[in-house]
């Protein structure tokens, strides 16, 4: 009797699991056409964070020259990180701080989500950003200011750039004054 349990037990667990797991791989000509129709757009803002952070570092570099802004940028774990979370609650989400960034920064964020799907270009670009930045950032979330200085070759191409970080990294606070304040205090050693 007992092992008659087991087994119904173990097809009891056994069987939706096994259902669950296939695909199904069939897919009609008319999705398939679509899939190849559709052009792929380049990715400069995070679609699901609508609140003037840019993704793209070409559009930050851009925008931060045509502006002449410093970037904000705020290396994440969106979907997994706590702290990270927290942060865009208590801070970057708030009116005080949208109104203080619109004026004084470009924000650029950095993204290493688990879960979340995400355009590989830009996965690309935030790994190779996460080497760059390696010595800095350590965990997330961690917030930097920066310029960038771009060296161009003789026939106007891009070189290099040379990224000058303004004041100290900083992290997780609770409240929009106290992030706006050391901010502040990083932009004063900011040469122009």
């Amino acid at each position: 009797m007992y092992i008659k349990k087991l087994i119904y037990l173990g097809l009891f667990i056994y069987l939706p699991l096994t259902s669950c797991s296939q695909k199904n791989n069939t897919t009609s000509p008319i999705a398939e056409n679509n899939k190849q129709a559709i052009p792929q757009e380049k990715v400069t803002s995070n679609p699901a964070n609508n609140s003037g952070w840019l993704i793209n570092y070409e559009d930050v570099y851009n925008q931060s020259i045509e502006q002449n802004k410093p970037i904000m940028a705020n290396f994440t774990g969106s979907d997994w990180c706590g702290w990270c979370k927290k942060l865009k609650k208590a801070v970057f989400d708030t009116e005080t701080f949208k109104k203080w960034a619109e004026q004084n920064v470009i924000l650029f964020e950095l993204d290493y989500p688990r879960r979340t799907p995400q355009d590989s270009d830009i996965k690309q670009q935030n790994a190779n950003l996460q080497r760059t930045f390696g010595q800095l950032v350590r965990g997330f979330p961690t917030v930097l200011i920066f310029d960038i200085e771009r060296v161009l070759k003789e026939d106007g191409s891009k070189s290099q750039d040379n990224i000058k970080i303004i004041g100290q990294r900083m992290g997780y606070m609770a409240d929009p004054v106290s992030f706006i304040n050391v901010a502040e205090t990083n932009l004063k050693n900011r040469q122009k």
